[in-house]
């Protein structure tokens, strides 16, 4: 460790610096400080290879799960001595950020790991965008033998980045560990790989400028969904798939769904906003509105292209709002925001109590007014009504069959992660709806509206690919202040 380093290490001390006879250019401390570091990075990946034997066999992730929790509790411990020695003061270490396990090489251990982080992030990209779409048919191997592979490499450039490339206050990695104790809960209940994949990049997003993130996902997706399309329009890929709905054909574009292949394309453009921001111009938002056509008379995406058209109207008017400069919204309007989160849960829960079934078919309902907003919704309601007599709620999840299908998001993860995360989340969807409104980020405020309303209709906000949105949300997990909440400087 550095002289400066030792100096921001114990910054706030109440004690005198203790000699520097191992800290000041020693070789030998610095090379045994790197060998710590390779041992737990081998500890890491060791124990998440043994957590398939532990399982017998159900998933590696569970030992990875397993062993990104027990690495966090260490760093936690070991980053709290420095205040039982007196030699970091309580405050400071409650407000400033430090790296874990120790400060030498802080700045590179940053910068190669957002490099890491964003790689794990096009990793993930490729795996929903290529793999899962109709390829999987035509070569098996890429699900039984290639996508294991890069659920690895995904998980542990997110894990490096969690434990060696972020640096954490004792609030920070307090309030974000017991989040992520309850997801990994969670997550062994339902085993949803994609709950997990979501949790543990939005931990390894902080400090990642939102802008690198968008880019890419962009830089990824956009070549990788052309490659899909050409290789579909050439013959290759379901070439004559299509998926019936009321005697009607919608083409699916070769995804197994056509609400998958809405999904992927509507993930793009909410990046794409994302990316641009304040720099959106009506060209862009026409842009944007011609995509949700498209999904509208293309393949039939009610969802991705509804969602579109919402997007267009909130980005138009946040852009009208703030011509004449940032506009930060007042503690009325940001709680009105926020306020939108339990109003859509409520109806989400509370609808399908009204149901009366007349039919034998799942859309077989009433009363009428219901019915018609059940079709309009693709049976979302009815759905949502038969899971309530399927399906028992437990505290933290369960794993879901295929049939009922939820869809709805508020629903869906009632069941899959049980209340306690449905809580969770539902306040940190509040808190960010409330920060951002308050800072007059407009369009991230817009972002997460849609994103609500996409919920609603799809469960797909659960993957990064199709809600990359849900990176706002890093802020709150971490509860930092919100001028801090997109890693950029204003």
């Amino acid at each position: 460790m550095s002289n400066a380093d030792a100096d921001v290490y114990n910054k706030g001390s109440t004690a005198p610096l203790q000699p520097l006879i191992r800290r000041a250019g020693c070789a030998d401390w610095q090379a045994q400080r790197a060998r710590d570091i390779l041992c737990i990075c081998v500890l890491f990946a060791a124990l998440a290879v043994r957590g398939d034997y532990i399982v017998g066999g159900v998933s590696l992730l569970f030992g990875f799960a397993n062993a990104l929790l027990l690495l966090l509790l260490a760093a936690a411990c070991l980053d709290f001595v420095p205040v039982l020695r007196r030699r970091l003061s309580p405050t400071a270490w409650w407000a400033e950020d430090r790296p874990l396990f120790c400060a030498c090489g802080a700045a590179v251990r940053q910068r190669y790991g957002t490099a890491v982080f964003l790689l794990g992030v096009m990793v993930y990209e490729f795996i929903v965008v290529f793999n899962n779409s109709m390829a999987r048919e035509n070569w098996p191997w890429l699900q039984t033998r290639v996508s294991p592979v890069l659920d690895w490499v995904m998980h542990l450039c997110f894990g490096c980045k969690i434990l060696l490339g972020t640096r954490y206050s004792g609030r920070s990695l307090l309030c974000a560990g017991a989040l992520y104790f309850v997801a990994r809960w969670v997550y062994f209940n339902g085993q949803n790989i994609w709950w997990l994949g979501l949790c543990v990049a939005l931990l390894a997003a902080k400090d990642v400028p939102l802008r690198r993130c968008m880019k890419a996902l962009l830089a990824c997706g956009l070549p990788t969904l052309a490659l899909v399309e050409l290789l579909h329009f050439a013959g290759v890929i379901a070439p004559d798939a299509a998926s019936e709905r009321d005697g009607s054909f919608r083409l699916m574009f070769g995804y197994g769904h056509p609400n998958t292949f809405g999904g992927v394309v509507f993930g793009l453009v909410l990046a794409w906003v994302l990316l641009r921001r304040t720099r959106l111009t009506w060209a862009e938002l026409a842009g944007v509105a011609a995509v949700g056509a498209f999904l509208m008379i293309g393949p039939k995406s009610r969802s991705a292209a509804l969602c579109s058209f919402l997007l267009v109207a909130l980005l138009a008017a946040a852009k009208l709002h703030t011509r004449r400069g940032p506009r930060p919204g007042s503690r009325t309007l940001a709680a009105g925001c926020a306020a939108l989160v339990p109003l859509l849960a409520a109806v989400s829960y509370s609808l399908p109590l009204f149901v009366v079934k007349i039919g034998p078919w799942a859309n077989d309902i009433g009363p009428a007014w219901l019915k018609k907003l059940d079709d309009l919704l693709t049976c979302r309601i009815s759905l949502a009504w038969a899971a309530y007599r399927v399906f028992p709620i437990k505290i933290a999840g369960q794993m879901l069959p295929d049939w009922p299908a939820l869809d709805n998001i508020f629903v869906y993860l009632l069941y899959l992660t049980g209340p306690v995360m449905v809580v969770l989340v539902c306040a940190l969807m509040m808190a960010a709806l409330y920060g951002y409104a308050r800072r007059g980020q407009w369009q991230a405020v817009a972002c997460l509206v849609t994103m609500l309303a996409y919920g609603y209709m799809e469960s797909q906000v659960t993957h990064l690919t199709s809600d990359p949105a849900v990176l706002l949300l890093c802020g709150a997990v971490y509860a930092l202040p919100t001028a801090r909440w997109m890693f950029e400087e204003d």
